[in-house]
């Protein structure tokens, strides 16, 4: 009969409890171990005969599963009652009171015998056990039929008819090994998170050497009696999260050019600048690669102690970004708070700019105390000005001009010391803590079968095979290059759901 679960795992057809396929192979199977001598003209196969086999393959289940709750309910058929044989306490039908009907089905005997009004199925339920293959396909056949949906429908409908042991589990397996489902349902899964990249995590550096760039607006300005857009370049330090902006008259190369220069020109050459995987930033990248090549030696020494390198995110992974892109929130609250209601101006946006500015660099880093002779919570403005900016000035006596330069320098170098040992004890400790993406996730592979993730419309999402795999610092697969019909793609690995089909096949064939 082997052969005739393995063709019955293809059927698509259904009938009452099996595939038609599955009894319609039994019935051939039954026709061909009691030939007709009649004629040999193929006869379509009649209702009773689709009965016969589906009586036949419940017996068989019970057969093979129940051997020694068959004896005894059959001996107890033909005997009276005080000469019952008992079913073993240990056995998983001993708490049904079943029975055996005139067909040999074993089925529960359950207390609403005497409701006529339900049906005789609903009364006196068909035990089946839960881990025989017969049951795998039965429970197959109603996922499918419910449209490869809800769990507890597919539940509803088998106990019309059946009574399951460890129902949820077998359709818990049934439904997480359905082809179908994993290749339309499969969605991505994140890695565990990353730890912080050493961008964060370098202490003693002039603020703003490692800058990340991010765009925010576009905001109306009236400019005489026309209305023209205007966009904010949110530069960011990675290591003091102060932030700086600029306003940019364009999302064009130049203009990102032209705002990374003044930005330049204020805060010094970074060591690198990170950003998304926006057209203008790649842009600016090779021109401002450009630029740095173009430098002497000497200017070049002068400027910065290497050149300037760009990292780019890849493409649909604004989560990489968190260091700006939160900041990006924050602008917008600040800047919304500081609306009054009027038509802006290229000069009023100017100065709303610099007041977020001076707002977000003054939120605290670290924990705020309560007690008012304990040292102020560190601030980005600490790493910027040397102080808060609700810190008063203190005016003392000049001393001598050659004591003041000395002790002036000496006390700045302190001062700097201290802010940066208060950031590495108070602020980095912060930070060491997930909070999300604990666990550990599948490891893409070179040749899986993936779905690019661009929105939440599946029928938008692109089919693509992994043709590279980037590991990360810590040796986790984030980042992938993904081969499809139209060309060649980076992709982070949460937008790379995979379809998991190569070993997903419902194996029929073994109990």
């Amino acid at each position: 009969m082997a052969c005739v679960f393995r063709f019955a795992s293809n059927c698509r057809q259904k009938v009452k409890g099996l595939p038609i396929h599955t009894l319609r192979a039994t019935c051939r199977q039954l026709k061909v171990l009691k030939p007709s001598k009649t004629s040999t003209v193929r006869i379509p196969l009649q209702q009773s005969e689709y009965e016969k086999a589906e009586l036949f393959l419940f017996k068989m289940a019970q057969t093979e599963s129940y051997i020694d709750e068959l004896k005894v309910l059959t001996r107890n058929k033909d005997r009276r009652m005080n000469e019952w044989l008992k079913i073993e306490k240990s056995s998983p039908l001993y708490r049904l009171t079943p029975l055996i009907n005139e067909n040999g089905l074993i089925r529960m005997e359950g207390r609403a015998e005497n409701a006529e009004f339900l049906s005789f199925d609903l009364r006196f339920p068909v035990i089946l056990p839960h881990d025989h293959r017969i049951m795998r396909l039965i429970v197959q056949h109603y996922h499918e039929r419910s449209g490869h949906g809800y769990r507890q429908a597919v539940k509803n409908e088998l106990k019309q008819q059946f009574h399951i042991p460890h129902i949820d589990a077998i359709v818990r397996k049934v439904s997480s090994s359905c082809v179908w489902c994993k290749v339309h349902r499969c969605r991505p899964e994140v890695p565990r998170m990353a730890p912080l990249p050493v961008q964060r995590l370098t202490p003693n550096l002039r603020p703003f050497s490692y800058a990340g760039v991010d765009y925010l607006g576009p905001f109306d300005v009236t400019v005489g009696r026309r209305s023209e857009k205007r966009w904010i370049a949110l530069f960011t330090c990675l290591v003091t999260r102060a932030v700086h902006l600029e306003v940019a008259c364009g999302l064009t190369t130049q203009s990102c050019l032209m705002a990374i220069h003044r930005f330049i020109g204020r805060r010094g050459w970074p060591r690198e600048f990170l950003s998304d995987n926006g057209t203008n930033f790649q842009g600016a990248s090779k021109e401002l690669a450009r630029a740095v090549q173009a430098i002497g030696a000497d200017c070049a020494d002068e400027l910065t102690n290497a050149r300037t390198k760009w990292t780019f995110n890849p493409p649909l992974a604004p989560h990489m970004g968190g260091v700006w892109e939160r900041l990006v929130r924050s602008v917008k609250e600040a800047l919304t708070a500081l609306d009054d209601g009027r038509k802006l101006t290229d000069e009023i946006l100017q100065t709303a700019i610099v007041e977020a500015e001076d707002m977000i660099n003054s939120r605290p880093l670290t924990y705020v105390s309560e007690q008012s002779n304990e040292a102020e919570a560190l601030t980005p403005n600490h790493f910027l000005r040397g102080s808060s900016p609700n810190q008063p000035c203190v005016h003392l006596p000049p001393p001598h001009p050659a004591v003041a330069l000395r002790d002036a320098f000496q006390r700045s170098q302190q001062l700097a010391s201290l802010m940066w040992e208060r950031w590495i004890k108070e602020y980095v400790p912060s930070l060491s803590q997930r909070t999300k993406w604990f666990d550990e996730s599948r490891v893409l592979k070179v040749g899986d079968l993936v779905y690019i993730v661009e929105g939440n419309n599946r029928k938008c999402w692109v089919r693509g095979v992994i043709e590279e795999i980037i590991p990360s610092s810590d040796g986790r697969i984030r980042q992938a290059w993904v081969r499809t019909n139209s060309g060649r793609y980076k992709r982070a690995t949460v937008k790379l759901a995979v379809m998991e089909i190569g070993n997903s096949t419902l194996d029929v064939t073994s109990g």
